[in-house]
């Protein structure tokens, strides 16, 4: 493996911390190099966006921008080699698109326990394990 992609709700420690831990492992074994994604989910449907200020997008990048700088000076090791993205969109799609971006050799997720939600609209990460052209590591 030379590169390996974490994305990570950095607004929420339980959907990344058990894959950060995995893909740290799997860095220090094979000496890849660690791209982080954050993506900004979008509106879904024009009339939500509607409701937020015309400046809103550009304004959540920024913050998500410096937020992802905080997390990886926080929780990624300095013996590391990491780049941080932030992306806004679709949140599977995005991170299919990021790997494909990055060249990324392998796909480190976590996942949460199935709610009947996730069974009738199906997670994020069951669509990229699904769709990934890369290997992708799950962490429950």
């Amino acid at each position: 493996m030379k590169i390996i992609l974490l994305p990570v709700d950095i607004f929420h420690p339980t959907g990344w911390e058990a894959a950060l831990e995995h893909a740290v492992s799997l860095i220090r074994q094979s000496g890849a190099a660690l791209h982080v994604l954050a993506v900004i989910p979008d509106f879904g449907m024009p009339m939500v966006g509607s409701f937020f200020p015309k400046d809103f997008s550009k304004n959540a990048l920024s913050d998500a921008k410096k937020k992802l700088a905080e997390f990886i000076s926080a929780h990624i090791p300095d013996d590391i080699d990491v780049t941080g993205h932030v992306k806004h969109g679709n949140i599977y799609k995005e991170i299919l698109a990021g790997a494909d971006a990055v060249g990324a050799d392998m796909i480190v997720m976590a996942s949460h326990r199935p709610e009947m939600q996730d069974y009738l609209l199906g997670p994020n990460v069951a669509r990229v394990v699904r769709h990934a052209k890369q290997s992708v590591c799950v962490i429950r």
